[in-house]
């Protein structure tokens, strides 16, 4: 457990550690009093020593920024990637032009793979993307099974209420 102390006139923050002794948790028999407020904090309670934290770098964000800027101009690499980084963003996809066969059936599966595969093979796909196609291919799959499904059953219903009619006419 920590104990925190924020100084207001010379903006220090102090976080001094507490003995399990000291939080009384050495003795069973005060055990009963730590239970301290048992529906826990109201919900949107933020802690402590993070206000503080941001509290103390809000005042110091215009000169960080300011400085780790002029430290990237000056030919510091790191601070250089870490602006850059900020102002760009890590690429997380990139956008993939292949040619997929059509694919209306589930008889077009077994192209649609191939294709992916061969793409795969000349090194146009990396495996993940070539996972990420795969999955694609399986939605397309499953949606066109679950269509198929709902025609038949249709007809299905339809056959067996004309039987019902002719059944019930003499």
């Amino acid at each position: 457990m920590r104990g925190i102390r924020h100084n207001q006139e010379c903006g220090w923050l102090q976080i001094r550690c507490i003995s399990s002794e000291e939080q009384g948790q050495g003795d069973p028999s005060s055990r009963a009093s730590l239970a301290g407020n048992p529906a826990g904090k109201r919900p949107g309670t933020r802690n402590r020593a993070t206000l503080i934290a941001e509290e103390l770098l809000d005042c110091e964000a215009r000169s960080l920024v300011r400085q780790s800027i002029d430290d990237a101009k000056g030919g510091d690499g790191v601070m250089t990637r870490f602006c850059v980084g900020r102002i760009i963003g890590p690429r997380r996809d990139r956008p993939v032009r292949f040619d997929l066969p059509p694919i209306r059936s589930a008889a077009d599966l077994s192209a649609a793979m191939e294709a992916i595969t061969s793409a795969v093979a000349r090194g146009e796909l990396t495996t993940g993307e070539a996972w990420e196609f795969s999955q694609i291919i399986d939605t397309f799959i499953r949606a066109i099974d679950a269509s198929e499904f709902a025609s038949q059953l249709e007809r299905l219903e339809a056959a067996a209420a004309r039987q019902a009619k002719d059944a019930r006419e003499p």
